[in-house]
Parts: structure tokens; sequence; C-alpha cells
């Protein structure tokens, strides 16, 4: 079975897509580490005295982070769905 340009343009798609998603993994990770940060100064905010807690202040921002990460994950979502798909037509001749 000889290789095509076509099969060579569909195979470079589907990297530019996997690069896309470990992209994306990335991103959470990130996020993550973002939301561990946050939490353990929520317990230290709760741990403290009521007048010295910036409680409120930590909660907001992490329902900011939430709300961007709810997008990121809304998108990779998508991505993954489409991605047995997008290998399978690379995969197959004449697709």
């Amino acid at each position: 079975m000889a290789v095509t340009t076509r099969d060579d343009d569909r195979l470079a798609r589907l990297e530019e897509r996997q690069d896309a998603l470990l992209r994306g993994v990335a991103q959470m990770n990130e996020t993550l580490a973002t939301h561990t940060a946050m939490l353990e100064r929520i317990l230290v905010a709760a741990a403290e005295e009521p007048d010295e807690s910036d409680l409120g202040e930590a909660l907001r921002r992490i329902a900011e982070a939430l709300a961007a990460q709810e997008v990121v994950l809304d998108r990779l979502d998508g991505r993954l769905a489409a991605l047995p798909g997008e290998i399978a037509e690379a995969l197959v001749p004449g697709s």
C-alpha cells in the first residue's frame, strides 16, 4: 500500500489535533495546580479569625477559575469526542 500526499496531509492534521489535545490537558493540569493553591488558601483563611480572613476573595477567585476551566473542558471534550472518527478517517484509505 503506497502512502499518498493525501495520507500525509491527513496524518499531519491528526498530529496537529493531537498536539492541541495535549495542550488542553496541560492547561487542565495548570488549572488543577491553581485550584490546589486556592484550596490551601481557603483552609488557611477558614482557620483565621473572621476579621483577618480573605475567604470571600478566595472563593470568588476559585469561582472564576472554575468558569474558565469549564470553557477549556468543553472544548477538550469536543475534540476528544471527534478524535476516534478522525483517526479512522486518517487510517482508512479512500475515506
